[in-house]
């Protein structure tokens, strides 16, 4: 089957669809917090409050979230939730900066979760959706950021409209009455906290180079867009060939392969874009992973993840940390990425699409 019908599938369209949404909400809400900062005339402290307040809230309240999302059984609901709330968001923008900051961390947070979880939920024992869910959110924040640092007039007009497009398609979008039903019995088997926290280092350092290793990169529109792209484009592709090639083959590969690029590659534009597509493959892999630890809590891992992914990013936060992150630091920290994730994955195999999620003998106790 070609990529192309593969992604066609039935399965495929729920996450297509939530990825659309993914987008719109990212763009939104990352516009709303940078977009503040100019209406607003923050200070340079009260603006980095703004952003690391947005980016506590958004990300790592989700693994609570998501605790709550299990225990309901809702995923849709959270997500219809989370972009009525990130409408509220563009409201709040014109009267008080925090105050929209507040909703458009929440709002973002419960999509994720309600979202995150479906498509984690819609296929279990596979990657790809994970990765078209989660893709479209590299082009939304990328434009968001672009709209917020312009300061200038919002454009309410389209943003409103994109938020009601996206109700829209959550409304007639097909969800499965009981998602949670299409996932295999088990528990998290022993040792899975350790394979977890492998998992989600890799994660953390998918973050961390993937903000810190650029800093030395010429800046220009190119690289923002070609990023983006980039980012889009490994998530969402990822999980597709991982399916097919094997979670760890691809994942661990993409890694290795993509670690000198990353690390010498910063002159050129082409090869940059290039590192970064391989290096975001491993994202749907290690989310992936994580369901094999936790089969029954989507919500739960889609969270976690989260929270890893937020830690990582906030050390981008120290110019001092950033200033010292060299080649040799890019290369020793993705490979030790890759390592994790092998080492993560090594209990359950290359995951070949053949191996069923249903598998007693990968769930057990």
């Amino acid at each position: 089957m070609s990529a192309l019908a593969s992604l066609m599938r039935p399965e495929r369209r729920l996450p297509a669809a939530y990825g659309l949404v993914h987008a719109i909400v990212d763009a939104t809400t990352v516009s709303v917090v940078f977009t503040a900062i100019g209406v607003h005339s923050l200070t340079p402290e009260a603006a980095f409050r703004l952003v690391v307040g947005y980016d506590v809230l958004a990300f790592a309240s989700q693994a609570l979230i998501g605790v709550v999302a299990d225990r309901l059984r809702a995923p849709r609901a959270f997500a219809l939730a989370g972009v009525t709330i990130a409408a509220l968001s563009l409201a709040a923008l014109p009267v008080h900066a925090v105050a929209a900051m507040l909703l458009a961390g929440l709002g973002n947070a419960l999509f994720h979760v309600g979202g995150g979880s479906l498509s984690l939920a819609i296929e279990p024992g596979r990657a790809a959706a994970a990765g078209i869910f989660v893709g479209p959110g590299a082009l939304g924040l990328a434009f968001g950021l672009w709209v917020g640092h312009r300061h200038a007039a919002f454009p309410f007009a389209p943003f409103s409209l994109a938020i009601v497009a996206a109700l829209a398609v959550l409304a007639l979008v097909r969800v499965p009455p009981r998602p949670y039903d299409a996932l295999p019995e088990g528990a998290t088997p022993r040792g899975g906290v350790v394979l977890a926290a492998l998992l989600l280092f890799s994660i953390a350092v998918r973050a961390f180079v993937g903000l810190a290793g650029c800093h030395a990169c010429p800046k220009s529109a190119s690289l923002a867009i070609g990023l983006a792209v980039a980012g889009f484009s490994g998530k969402a592709i990822g999980g597709l060939v991982a399916d097919r090639v094997g979670w760890i083959s691809t994942g661990a590969g993409a890694l290795l392969v993509s670690a000198p690029i990353l690390a010498f590659g910063t002159a050129h534009l082409a090869a940059m874009v290039a590192g970064m597509f391989l290096f975001q493959m491993t994202m749907p892999v290690t989310l992936a992973g994580l369901m094999l630890l936790f089969p029954r809590r989507p919500a739960f891992v889609f969270g976690i993840a989260c929270v890893a992914l937020v830690a990582g990013a906030l050390a981008t936060f120290s110019p001092a940390i950033v200033a010292r992150t060299s080649s040799a630091v890019v290369l020793v920290l993705v490979a030790l990425s890759a390592v994790a994730l092998l080492l993560g994955l090594r209990r359950f195999g290359d995951r070949a699409p053949a191996a069923a999620p249903t598998d007693p003998a990968v769930h057990a106790a």
